[in-house]
């Protein structure tokens, strides 16, 4: 048993709620609290929306590994969308393929990487510029459990990529499943390493079920 309407995205703000000063991530010489990570992630979701984000958007999602990669995949949950992982370690074509094969309009990036693709029908949202807007409440979305969460790519070996569609009630499921498997201990006592690329699923256990649950990542 398990709550049938629970959405990845409230899961985690809730955690935010019960530990706001506890880290919850670490990257390199940096760390984010749980109140930190919230708050980053609330500016770029409502510049996502006023981007036009809305429920069941595939957003690409063409960060490296950082913090940002984190809070512009909670900011994308957040808007309502759902998001797509854009290596940017993968082949160009391969990133032109799954861009065009998935109708992206919108893609999340930096400053620091060239555009995947050049085309006036998809919007690039700079991270560093959401980021550096004002605090604000998460926008408001429709979203719902049987919306899309995520969209990852297979890897091709056996033909041509397929986009796996993933939506809230399937992840919020496999929550359960590890909540009832996996001791834990209180809040702030947990670390998790987590290595795996976005682009692969259990990067979903790694980072998500983790921060649903008070682990420092």
């Amino acid at each position: 048993e398990f709550d049938r309407s629970a959405l990845i995205h409230r899961l985690i703000e809730a955690q935010a709620a019960r530990s706001p000063d506890a880290i919850a991530l670490v990257c390199e010489d940096r760390s984010l609290t749980y109140r930190e990570l919230d708050r980053q992630a609330n500016r770029v979701a409502r510049e996502l929306v006023a981007r036009g984000a809305h429920s069941d958007q595939l957003v690409g999602l063409y960060l490296n590994r950082s913090c940002e990669l984190v809070i512009g995949a909670l900011a994308i949950l957040k808007a309502g969308g759902a998001y797509v992982p854009l290596d940017p370690a993968y082949p160009v074509d391969r990133l032109a393929y799954m861009i065009e094969d998935s109708g992206l309009t919108l893609i999340l990036s930096d400053r620091n990487l060239t555009a995947p693709v050049k085309s006036d029908g998809v919007n690039v949202v700079m991270i560093e510029d959401a980021l550096a807007s004002e605090d604000a409440p998460a926008p408001q979305s429709d979203v719902s459990a049987d919306n899309l969460a995520y969209v990852i790519y297979t890897s091709g070996s056996t033909g041509r990529p397929k986009g796996v569609m993933i939506e809230h009630r399937n992840v919020v499921n496999f929550f359960a499943s590890m909540n009832g498997r996996v001791p834990r201990g209180r809040d702030g006592q947990n670390v998790w390493l987590a290595v795996t690329s976005l682009s692969f699923d259990i990067s979903v256990l790694e980072l998500f079920w983790t921060l649903s649950n008070g682990f420092k990542v």
